[in-house]
């Protein structure tokens, strides 16, 4: 069975947390799967016949979507101007917002995203290697981030629609194309979000993470569960400095609310909610920037 994959893993499918060589092991398996995954679904999905815009970004936002295996999927692409100006953002920016700190300032720049719990942070364990190289189909990826979060959505009006609570694993790594044994070339990062879940009866060993679970999730709420790969690269020989963001991701709200509704652009399903990220995060961007421009101007 594939880690990437929309039906949720149990806990002890989580990386090792005792273990150096299983842990470097679980890494690497995901790696394998994500970016030939993310480049089968930009080719395979279809491709909407014209691209969407997402206010206040000034890119353009192309969406594709479509059955991969038993999955429907959801990708967009866009093109930004590497620059630290409205409607866009650097590479620095994008690096800080959507690589470091990934579920915190999802949180930021995402309305319905009301709760947040890390779970777990490999990072912080005695076996992790800040260290760790690995080289995975001809990249070679560095500079590892590895957490187990907890994200809880509300939506309006909340006496019809209850709390969604998500256990998401997410691995993020920079990554460059192996040119030659000695000549790495740096090309961006890639971020894979691995959905997890509660059993009944709960896993033997892991009572205490249940129990945290349990313990901050609101009062009504329903389990749902979400894959994605996300890719943030700079454009090799672009005159503009042009970062590229791709992203894809597979999911299912469960609860009363049909497949149907979740996959339409009218009702605000994924595919709506996908393209209005961008912006949403363009907008978080220019914000951030505003404020430390309005702080260094005191």
């Amino acid at each position: 069975m594939p880690f990437i994959r929309l039906d949720p893993h149990p806990f002890k499918d989580l990386p090792s947390q005792t273990d150096p060589q299983a842990l470097k092991s679980s890494i690497t398996s995901i790696l394998h799967e994500a970016s030939p995954l993310l480049t089968n679904l930009q080719t395979s999905l279809q491709k909407d016949p014209k691209p969407r815009p997402s206010h206040p970004s000034t890119a353009q936002v192309t969406l594709s979507q479509g059955w991969h295996s038993s999955e429907f999927w959801v990708c967009r692409q866009s093109d930004h101007q590497d620059a630290t100006k409205d409607g866009t953002g650097s590479w620095r920016e994008f690096e800080d917002g959507l690589r470091h700190d990934h579920a915190e300032h999802e949180m930021q720049y995402t309305p319905s995203v009301t709760g947040l719990k890390q779970l777990v942070n490999w990072n912080k364990n005695d076996i992790w290697d800040p260290e760790m190289r690995l080289d995975v189909d001809q990249t070679r990826y560095w500079d590892f981030i590895l957490e187990l979060n907890l994200i809880v959505h509300t939506f309006h009006p909340k006496a019809l629609i209850r709390p969604r609570a998500f256990i998401s694993l997410t691995l993020s790594a920079a990554l460059g194309k192996i040119v030659s044994q000695d000549t790495i070339q740096p090309s961006g990062f890639m971020t894979v979000q691995i959905p997890f879940c509660l059993s009944n009866p709960e896993e033997p060993g892991y009572e205490q993470l249940c129990a945290e679970i349990w313990n901050f999730v609101p009062p009504r709420t329903i389990f749902a569960h979400y894959a994605s790969l996300e890719h943030v690269e700079l454009l090799a020989g672009s005159e503009d400095r042009t970062i590229r963001w791709t992203m894809a991701t597979t999911s299912e709200a469960g609860g009363k609310i049909p497949q149907w509704v979740q996959r339409n652009w009218t009702l605000g399903g994924v595919p709506k909610a996908v393209v209005a990220d961008v912006g949403l995060f363009i907008g978080w961007v220019m914000k951030r920037r505003g404020q430390r421009e309005g702080q260094l101007a005191e």
